[in-house]
């Protein structure tokens, strides 16, 4: 999607990445100047409320919230400053940086459509941005409405974390970690929510241990009784949102 001028990469290129000292998102959206939607999401994968502009990310969010390869995330995590010979740097700052379970650092920029041709001057920014995190070796994408808006997956992880912060304990954890590993190391959702105390809250208390990564599910499928939901491998000995 990217292509960058040959000119341009064969000029000296510097690039220096800003965060927030306190850790938390480099830039403030809600202000006084916007006449669309915002707001602040309370994320417990995160951590920490994290403010979104678009309802796309917000959405987006939720997919990050019941994915349980992602360990955590944060909207608006840095800036990048690119000087390419111009007196003044180009200046970028990506939605959302995703760290995974596996070491994997993702870098994503939400958009509803995007069409490189309609911004040559934003296009070669991004294109630039991605190839300071191809350095790092983090990976870049924009992530469209299509992906974020399919309804069977914005369906399912809209309704996992809906009971993101629900209170969960060590017996919750350990009757459905059993239940996953006495099937081979998954079993259909209602069984798991059996063991949990059956019904809504058991089907509650499921969705909580996936946002938590004790247990994890196919967010592109539909989230009913027959689902599968898997024990995530080492899940009692990494470290964890906030129970």
């Amino acid at each position: 999607m990217f292509e960058i001028d040959s000119d341009i990469l064969q000029m000296r290129v510097t690039a220096r990445i800003v965060e927030d000292p306190r850790g938390g998102p480099i830039r403030r959206i809600i202000n006084g100047r916007h006449h669309k939607p915002t707001g602040r999401y309370a994320s417990t994968k995160a951590r920490r409320s994290l403010p979104w502009e678009d309802i796309r990310e917000l959405r987006y969010f939720y997919h990050c919230e019941a994915d349980s390869r992602v360990l955590t995330y944060l909207a608006q995590p840095h800036r990048i400053e690119i000087l390419v010979g111009r007196p003044r740097p180009l200046v970028y700052f990506p939605d959302i940086r995703r760290d995974l379970a596996d070491g994997a650092v993702e870098i994503r920029e939400v958009k509803r459509l995007y069409d490189p041709e309609s911004d040559p001057d934003y296009d070669l920014k991004l294109g630039l941005a991605r190839e300071v995190y191809r350095g790092l070796g983090w990976s870049f994408d924009i992530v469209e409405a299509a992906t974020i808006e399919h309804p069977v997956t914005l369906r399912t992880v809209e309704e996992i974390q809906r009971n993101r912060d629900l209170r969960i304990t060590a017996h919750h954890v350990f009757a459905a970690l059993d239940v996953t590993r006495a099937n081979g190391g998954a079993a259909p959702l209602a069984m798991v929510a059996d063991a949990l105390g059956g019904g809504l809250v058991g089907e509650a208390l499921v969705h909580a241990l996936v946002v938590r990564r004790y247990l994890s599910v196919d967010i592109t499928k539909r989230l009913g009784p027959s689902a599968l939901v898997a024990a995530v491998e080492g899940s009692l000995d990494a470290p964890r949102p906030r129970a």
